[in-house]
């Protein structure tokens, strides 16, 4: 027993499969049967593919790195060069933006001229695939427009564009770096274009910081213009407050005290310094009045007097006259005229003396009298001041809460200044929270296209297209390919796969040579004649759905297997509107040895060993006059008259979707074998025959794959393929 026929029994006690289930094998076996299509389509696909990749022009690569969120320490730091990192994703996210922005690509472009760059203009000028249609078109149709040049606006935008293609912001999430990647058909303009990304966005980073500062400078201008006049009003209150009520500061008028304490007016220095004039005018008027009184007692002795220069200087003289007078007292008489002369020069003397000392008690008066007046001036004074001290005491009440005002307005006035000035000197001072890493350096090399990895691609693209072709073609075909196929029509079995053949099938059984074939036809016959109760068959109908499924050359076959194995076969060609069992075989109508084998067979003939073992009857002369179908009572007579000379007889009836012969011949056989073609009969034609089948109760024997391609996807493939091969038998 064949390995196909061992499968096949398996398979008799195990429920249909589904149908719907596919092997990953299939692909495989798909691509085995089908590689002449895979390499037609791969082949039409990779031609131009390659054409195009060697087509594809080079470029270089260059790349330049910066770290975002660098925070620049102010110079009074010196310890600090660089402040701790403080961003998060949305702020790395915000900066590739800003790279990837229009404004950014407007900004290099015009800062590298490469609106005429020729790599850039040679862009400009080429139009896509999609263009050149349109304008063909355009052209054909007659409605061409004339093509307008580019304003200088207009082509800075072109090339902005095209730099969005052509760079490459990155950012790997994992860290504060971007990447700037540029790729051109230039290494030196690729290197460029990296690093005036780079440098556009750290002067837009700068600039914009720049201008926020800039803008906070005009905030602040144009609130300070209001503190100042505030501040002006407050202090000009203050000062009409001061001159309306006489509040003089102290601080304005007292040249001598500059460290004069704050709020203290000219009356109150007055008033302080007009009772320390009184103070001293009443110690001095104190002097004067002792002085008078000593000199009410003893002016002689009164220190005034003997102060005096000029009573010291009559004293002495008196004192000098007194002594000549006593020494010439004492030498002569008191008639001596120089005694007399010089009693009379002593007393002149002492009369001036008089004279002095009367003039120092009358000055001496007159100073006490003047002290007095002036102590009784400064007296008055002071109570004036006093008075006025105490109205100005009243007034400062509300001067000290028009200073408060003036000093807070001063205050805020004075902030708002000090941060003006800062802003503006940290304006020229700004920049970027960002640091370039690393330049772009000119590539030294190519950098792509990768044409090797591209052809690779192409390659493998083109088989998957062949593999996706050849799979669509197989889905395409929806006539059965598989025993399962089969399997899953309710009331049929698969009795076997055949394969095709490319000889005659007198070639085939006439030749010594093994064969798959044949083979495949003996493990089916096998079956019939040894299989189980409900597959043995002496008489069989053989038939099929629809026309050109095989069906005469599979009754011929498994006749001619019959033969082959020494016993003889008859095939009842029954098809009587196309008898063609005797034209497959190439032989004459009639046989050789053309004879009755019964006498009651009076109306036909057999011809004989067509094929070795087996013989031929065509049916056309037992067909009554008014009908095409052999009727069951003849056939009936036949097979009486025939079974007994044969071990195996084949009825060979027409389609069961045309004509119902076969469903009604059946019951005068053992069963109907249903013949399939591989790839054209349908499960939708499988169920119309069995429908017709049991309209009619006919007995199912099984079905018959035929015509499978030795290796397809559902044929005679693997390890059966693999044993029939061992043992040296070739596909006919």
């Amino acid at each position: 027993m064949s390995v196909v026929q061992s499968n096949l029994l398996d398979r008799i006690s195990e429920p249909p499969p589904d149908a719907s289930h596919v092997s990953p094998l299939k692909i495989f076996e798909i691509i085995r049967e089908r590689w002449l299509t895979i390499l037609l389509v791969a082949g039409v696909l990779i031609v131009p593919a390659i054409a195009f990749i060697l087509t594809l022009p080079a470029y270089y690569d260059a790349t330049s790195s910066l770290m975002i969120g660098t925070r620049q320490a102010e110079f009074r730091d010196l310890q600090a060069t660089q402040g701790a990192l403080d961003v998060d994703a949305v702020a790395i996210n915000t900066e590739v933006g800003i790279f990837k922005s229009q404004s950014i690509a407007k900004a290099v472009a015009e800062r590298l001229k490469l609106v005429d760059d020729p790599y850039f203009r040679a862009q400009m000028e080429k139009k896509s695939f999609k263009t050149r249609i349109a304008g063909w078109i355009s052209k054909v149709t007659g409605h061409a427009d004339p093509e307008k040049p580019l304003t200088p606006d207009e082509k800075l935008q072109v090339v902005r564009d095209l730099l969005g293609r052509n760079v490459t912001i990155l950012n790997d999430g994992r860290s504060y770096l971007i990447t700037v990647s540029v790729r051109t058909g230039r290494p030196d303009l690729s290197a460029n274009i990296a690093n005036a990304f780079s440098d556009v966005y750290l002067d837009f980073k700068r600039h914009m910081k720049i201008a926020s500062t800039w803008r906070s400078n005009s905030l602040l201008d144009e609130q300070i213009i209001p503190l100042r006049e505030r501040l002006r009003k407050a202090e000009q209150a203050v000062e009409q407050y001061r001159e309306k009520n006489g509040l003089i500061s102290a601080e304005i008028t007292h040249s001598g005290s500059p460290n004069a304490p704050s709020g203290v007016t000219v009356t109150d220095q007055q008033l302080v310094e007009t009772n320390r004039a009184l103070v001293a005018a009443q110690a001095d008027l104190t002097a004067k009045r002792a002085r008078a009184n000593q000199m009410m007692g003893n002016t002689a002795s009164t220190t005034d007097v003997l102060s005096s220069p000029i009573i010291q200087q009559l004293q002495a003289q008196e004192a000098m006259l007194n002594a000549r007078v006593a020494s010439l007292a004492s030498t002569a008489g008191d008639a001596n005229p120089e005694l007399q002369a010089a009693r009379a020069a002593a007393a002149h003397v002492r009369a001036q003396i008089g004279q002095v000392t009367s003039q120092i008690t009358t000055s001496t008066d007159k100073d006490l009298r003047s002290a007095e007046r002036r102590v009784a001036a400064l007296t008055d004074e002071v109570t004036k001041l006093q008075e006025h001290v105490g109205r100005e005491n009243e007034a400062n009440v509300t001067l000290q809460q028009l200073e408060s005002e003036a000093a807070a307005a001063r205050a805020v006035y004075q902030d708002f200044l000090g941060r003006y000035a800062q802003t503006s000197s940290a304006a020229a001072l700004q920049e970027p929270e960002a640091e370039l890493i690393s330049r772009a350096d000119q590539p030294l090399g190519v950098s792509g296209p990768p044409r090797t990895q591209f052809m690779a691609i192409a390659i493998l693209f083109s088989a998957l297209a062949g593999v996706g072709v050849a799979i669509a073609q197989e889905r395409m075909q929806k006539g059965v390919k598989e025993g399962t196929e089969i399997d899953s029509v309710p009331g049929l079995f698969t009795l076997g796969m055949v394969p095709s053949f490319s000889h005659s099938l007198s070639e085939l059984y006439r030749s010594s040579q093994p064969s798959i074939y044949i083979e495949s036809i003996e493990a089916i016959r096998t079956i019939l004649s040894f299989g189980r109760s409900r597959f043995r068959a002496k008489t069989i109908t053989v038939t099929s759905s629809g026309p050109e499924e095989g069906k005469t050359v599979f009754a011929l076959s498994l006749a001619a297997n019959t033969g082959r194995a020494g016993k003889k076969a008859l095939i009842l060609d029954c098809d009587t509107r196309g008898p063609s069992a005797l034209e497959i075989v190439q032989a004459s109508g009639k046989g050789k040895g053309n004879r009755h084998l019964v006498t009651s067979l009076d109306k036909g003939g057999l011809s004989r060993d067509v094929l070795p073992g087996v013989d031929v009857m065509t049916m056309n002369n037992w067909k009554s006059p008014s009908d095409q179908m052999i009727a069951p009572e003849v056939l009936q007579v036949v097979l009486a008259e025939l079974s007994p000379h044969y071990d195996l007889i084949i009825l060979d009836t027409p389609p069961l979707l045309a004509f119902p012969d076969a469903a009604v011949l059946s019951h005068e056989t053992d069963g109907v074998v249903l013949v399939v073609k591989w790839g054209v009969t349908t499960q939708e034609n499988l169920k119309g025959a069995m429908r017709q089948l049991e309209a009619y109760d006919a007995r199912t024997l099984g079905a018959v794959l035929t015509q499978v391609p030795a290796g397809s996807a559902s044929g005679l493939s693997g390890a059966a393929l693999q044993v029939y091969r061992h043992y040296g038998l070739l596909a006919s």
